[in-house]
C-alpha cells in the first residue's frame, strides 16, 4: 500500500520531458528597455524559448547549446513589436512560431494560444503547443 502511494505521488509530481532538441531555457536577465517574449511548452510548463524584439531572434537551448537564431521571415500585425508568425532556421532545422498575442492591461502581452513547429532536415516535424508572456523591464 505504501509503495503504491509513493508511485502515485512520483507520477503526479513528474513533469513530462521536453521533446528533442530542446532543454529548458534558464532564467534570462533583460536590460532595461529590452523587450522579450517568453514561451512555455504547455505539456511540461517549462520555459523553452525567448523571442527578442530587437533584433528579432529566437533564443533556445538546442542540442545542449544556447542558440540565438535571427528571424528569417515575420508576418502579421505586430503586438509590442512581436509578429504573430515568425520563422527561424539553424543549419539542420527550421522553427516556425505561430502566436495569438493579446495586449495586457498592465502593459506587456499574453500568448494564450500558440505553437512552435520544429522541422528537421529530413522533413519530419514536431509541433509544440505553447503559451507565453511579453514584457519590457524599465
Amino acid at each position: 500500500m505504501i509503495i503504491t502511494a509513493f508511485i502515485a505521488l512520483q507520477l503526479a509530481t513528474t513533469q513530462p520531458a521536453l521533446p528533442p532538441p530542446f532543454t529548458e531555457l534558464p532564467q534570462q536577465v533583460l536590460e532595461p528597455g529590452q523587450c522579450a517574449l517568453f514561451l512555455w511548452d504547455r505539456a511540461s510548463t517549462r520555459r523553452i524559448a525567448m523571442l527578442n524584439r530587437t533584433p528579432p531572434t529566437l533564443r533556445a537551448i538546442i542540442d545542449g547549446r544556447s542558440t540565438d537564431l535571427p528571424a528569417e521571415a515575420r508576418e502579421g500585425e505586430e503586438v509590442m513589436g512581436f509578429a504573430p508568425v515568425s520563422r527561424f532556421r539553424s543549419a539542420n532545422r527550421s522553427f516556425e512560431v505561430r502566436l495569438t498575442i493579446l495586449p495586457a492591461t498592465a502593459g506587456g502581452a499574453v500568448v494564450r494560444d500558440g505553437s512552435l513547429t520544429i522541422t528537421e532536415a529530413d522533413g519530419s516535424a514536431v509541433v509544440l503547443p505553447v503559451a507565453g508572456l511579453a514584457g519590457c523591464p524599465q
